[in-house]
């Protein structure tokens, strides 16, 4: 460990928040327009409302639990995107799902986590193999690259869920894919309005660790809502409007860091940087100045780590959205 480390001034894993030095060391100029992006979502305010003269749909995101209860706020849905357990064991999972049970909850939708194991057949302890266990999965809905039609309020809401995940820790982890693999291609229905996968796509509460392929798959489809958890320290949420400000917000990401004094030399950087101000500014004043305050036609991404950052404690801090 580094001094500048114990001392709190850089970041010790990459599942950590960066710390301010770890941004200025990286690329201040990448850092300062970010801030600026996050801004403009700010102002441009709530990326969507329910339809007008229908009664909303509450969903309750949660993920990341890792054994732990949490209070769980009323609603009409309720996800849970992953990581139940820490072991992944048959026992530890079927608890967790016993508590989601007793949710009260109309709809309750679950997927595994990398944690998660038994629910893959490749990552399965080899004690649960040969004591034959199973999961009681009645009341619940567990997707699996699968998708579902949920009649709520004279709506139907299709929930499409899968736990595959950028590959992140050894074999005993669940749903791993490596960088070269494309699980993702094609295989969310058009049709998806919620969409619950345990992995981030990139750029997007992410700690730099989401999947590109997800996020390509995600601007293919633009669900009304994508929930997901594992970067416990990127939790919260963040919209998505599938416009030219996120296409240069991502472009700007997506280059290398060039350091500090790397930013000072004009490169595509500024180029990007230049955009997504433009853009920011645009997409600002069309809001208030053409459109409206309920113009806008948005998604909304949540991170629901009930885990707080890498604490090993879970703190009650569910999101709640009205579609």
């Amino acid at each position: 460990m580094s001094v500048l480390t114990w001392l709190g001034l850089r970041r010790s894993d990459r599942f950590d928040s960066p710390t301010l030095l770890d941004h200025l060391l990286s690329s201040p100029l990448t850092y300062l327009v970010s801030r600026f992006y996050h801004l403009a979502l700010f102002l441009r305010g709530t990326p969507f409302y329910p339809p007008r003269g229908r009664a909303p749909i509450r969903v309750v995101c949660i993920s990341d639990t890792h054994d732990q209860v949490v209070k769980i706020p009323a609603g009409d849905i309720l996800i849970h995107a992953g990581d139940l357990t820490n072991d992944g064991s048959a026992f530890s999972i079927q608890k967790q799902l016993d508590w989601l049970k007793a949710q009260p909850h109309r709809v309750k939708v679950v997927i595994a986590g990398n944690h998660d194991s038994f629910f893959d057949p490749e990552a399965r302890s080899d004690d649960d193999v040969r004591a034959g266990a199973t999961l009681d999965l009645d009341g619940l809905v567990y997707l699996q690259g699968e998708l579902t039609v949920q009649e709520i309020k004279g709506r139907s809401i299709a929930i499409f869920g899968a736990p595959d995940i950028l590959e992140c820790g050894p074999k005993n982890f669940a749903f791993q894919y490596t960088p070269d693999c494309k699980p993702w291609l094609s295989k969310v229905p058009l049709q998806t309005d919620i969409l619950v996968t345990h992995g981030p796509p990139k750029h997007h509460r992410d700690l730099d660790l989401g999947c590109p392929d997800l996020l390509r798959e995600v601007w293919r489809v633009r669900p009304r809502l994508h929930v997901f958890g594992h970067t416990h320290c990127a939790y919260g949420k963040e919209a998505a409007y599938f416009d030219d400000l996120q296409l240069a917000y991502e472009h700007l990401l997506a280059r290398p860091r060039r350091g500090l004094l790397g930013d000072l030399i004009p490169s595509g950087t500024w180029v990007d940087a230049a955009k997504v101000v433009f853009h920011g500014i645009h997409s600002v004043l069309w809001k208030w100045l053409m459109g409206g305050p309920r113009s806008n036609q948005g998604s909304l991404m949540v991170n629901a780590a009930q885990m707080y950052k890498n604490s090993g404690h879970a703190r009650s801090r569910a999101i709640v959205v009205d579609i």
